[in-house]
């Protein structure tokens, strides 16, 4: 998106006031509307679609499969497909790596061991089919209720196979397969999320719309986990294909508010997609939206 100079300044003050002026009236720490569905690929181990209010769009699957853990070093990856963008551009490849980081580091794969030998292997694959604004948390919040969703065959075999070479066999019933908190033996499973702010002066927004995005002076990502803000917090530019030329370095104190307004405001956006798994799990009618 190309702004004339006019647009740029205004909008650039009106970010920059004390409290902010957002173009569309949402508050410093305040989303834009969203639709989403869960379990909705029959296909699929787990699945989940959100529709934001400007238009942009992303469908995550999750599949299984079960692996010899020798032979694999990596027991959950991720897949992200932009449309109109080539798999093998930047911005593409960075999408992929910041998701794919976030799950390395911040999933306990451990838990997905069966046996000694034996271990589910997940398989994430993102596809935006839209977007106008980066799309990073678009992603994040789908891969969250996709996963969240996700169920997995029951072990009907022996765990332990030290002694005794044996396959893992599954319960043939899917009435019996197990989400992923059951699987981990835990009471809720809340995947990790990345949340996307932008700077404007001495302020800080969440989730900047596109024509935000143009006059910000820096974006900043924050991973949220376990009830508390993770490592790595990134400094990005958020503006694809336009003019801007705002951007500079970022203050400590800023990037101080950017964790603080992720600490404040990150439970309530776990507590509301954790909401729309448990109204799925009421209504599982298999339609999309």
């Amino acid at each position: 998106m190309i702004l004339s100079p006019a647009e740029r300044a205004y909008l650039f003050d009106s970010l920059a006031m004390a409290p902010p002026v957002r173009p569309d009236g949402r508050k410093a720490f305040q989303f834009r509307p969203l639709e989403a569905k869960t379990a909705f690929l029959p296909s699929s181990n787990g699945s989940a679609r959100i529709r934001m209010a400007d238009g942009s769009e992303c469908i995550v699957s999750v599949k299984a499969k079960v692996v010899l853990i020798a032979k694999e070093p990596n027991l959950i990856e991720c897949d992200v497909d932009i449309a109109g963008f080539r798999d093998d551009s930047n911005f593409v490849s960075n999408l992929k790596f910041n998701m794919t980081n976030l799950f390395e580091k911040n999933f306990p794969v451990k838990n997905l061991h069966l046996t000694s030998k034996y271990s589910y292997k997940l398989f994430i694959d993102c596809i935006v089919i839209s977007h106008q604004s980066y799309p990073l948390t678009l992603i994040s919040m789908a891969s969250y209720l996709a996963l969240s969703s996700t169920r997995l065959p029951l072990l009907v075999s022996e765990t332990d196979d030290a002694e005794i070479e044996e396959q893992p066999t599954f319960s043939d019933d899917w009435e019996n397969s197990q989400f992923l908190s059951e699987v981990f033996k835990i009471e809720k499973f809340q995947p990790p999320l990345f949340l996307t702010f932008g700077v404007a002066g001495e302020n800080v927004v969440i989730e900047p719309s596109v024509e935000e995005e143009q006059v910000l002076e820096s974006g900043i990502l924050v991973g949220w986990y376990n009830n508390k803000v993770i490592s790595p917090i990134t400094n990005i530019n958020l503006a694809t294909n336009s003019n801007n030329s705002n951007l500079k370095g970022i203050q400590p104190a800023l990037l101080l508010k950017a964790v603080s307004l992720a600490k404040k405001f990150s439970s309530q956006v776990v507590a509301a997609l954790d909401a729309v798994v448990e109204e799925d799990l009421q209504d599982q009618d298999g339609a999309i939206f």
